[in-house]
């Protein structure tokens, strides 16, 4: 059976991605703080900013999937969050890679980690590629710019296959965008759309996301970096009226005008006003099918008026 060590597994992503391996017939084991006795997963210590881990956890991973990073709607962004933000990834990648150089007979053959569409900035209606570069002087930019650096040890020092997913809003039940985009909504108040509501919102079912890391681990050809979202981004506003009309609401929505959301958020008003419509292509053309390439699909499964 083969194991797979994940950090950050406590997240709204870890939690489904361990059901999913577990579902699959993967052995798993979590990296995490505070290891509780008698958890259903096995769980091993470490604390980043001791830069301290059990070195019992690698010796039986063979793949590694790296999701720790401080949320980055969690907090206001002030400067220690800010920081805490970056340093949050980049501290904790080098940990797993310093833990790795010190223990030569790992069995580690494949390094999934987590990035995010941020690495392209605002960018209007442009479609985004891989190799498109990032938006210089922009907070998620540079974090994901500093986060995707800090993988490169991996292939570079230890030749380890190494996939980077950067990855888009993520639609789950469970938490995420979706429970606070609907609750107006379910609410039976209008939906609500930011500024003009014409940036691109890239999105994917977490199901989808996790499917993903899966056929990382997987498939030997997939290495590099990869957009993790679904083949059909929209508009913010076409996001908040397919929400409407999968929960069966008037198709109506109201704007929030920029000024107010940059006055209550400060540069957190970024994350729901910056557009990026990224492409899907590349990972398409690494023989990843989608489940749910479409929004109103996606919704219907998680609003279970599917019967799946």
């Amino acid at each position: 059976m083969k194991q797979v060590l994940i950090t950050g597994a406590s997240g709204l992503i870890g939690n489904r991605l361990t059901e999913m391996l577990i579902e699959k017939g993967y052995g798993v084991m979590h990296l995490t703080r505070t290891p509780k006795a008698g958890a259903a997963v096995k769980q091993y210590a470490w604390n980043v900013e001791k830069e301290t881990i059990d070195s019992a956890a690698l010796e039986n991973a063979h793949a590694i999937v790296h999701l720790a990073g401080a949320g980055i709607a969690a907090h206001r962004w002030t400067p220690d969050y800010r920081r805490q933000i970056i340093e949050s990834r980049t501290h904790s990648a080098a940990l797993l890679i310093k833990a790795l150089q010190n223990n030569p007979a790992h069995k580690v053959g494949v390094f999934v980690g987590a990035s995010a569409i941020g690495y392209y900035g605002n960018r209007g209606n442009q479609l985004l590629t891989e190799t498109d570069p990032p938006q210089q002087s922009d907070f998620l930019s540079e974090t994901t710019q500093l986060w995707e650096a800090a993988y490169a040890p991996l292939t570079t020092q230890l030749n380890i296959r190494t996939a980077i997913l950067r990855i888009g809003i993520v639609l789950a039940a469970q938490g995420g965008a979706l429970p606070q985009t609907d609750l107006p909504l379910r609410m039976g108040a209008p939906g609500v759309y930011f500024g003009n509501g014409s940036q691109y919102y890239s999105w994917i079912h977490i199901d989808d996301l996790c499917r993903m890391f899966i056929a990382a681990i997987e498939n030997p050809q997939i290495r590099g970096i990869y957009n993790a979202v679904a083949p059909q981004p929209v508009t913010n506003k076409e996001f908040v009226l397919t929400i409407a009309k999968s929960l069966g609401r008037w198709q109506i929505a109201l704007p929030v005008p920029r000024l107010a959301l940059h006055l209550a958020m400060g540069q957190m008003a970024a994350i729901v006003l910056h557009s990026a419509r990224v492409s899907a292509q590349k990972i398409t053309a690494a023989g990843f099918t989608f489940s749910y390439p479409q929004l109103p699909l996606a919704l219907a499964q998680i609003y279970g008026k599917t019967g799946s």
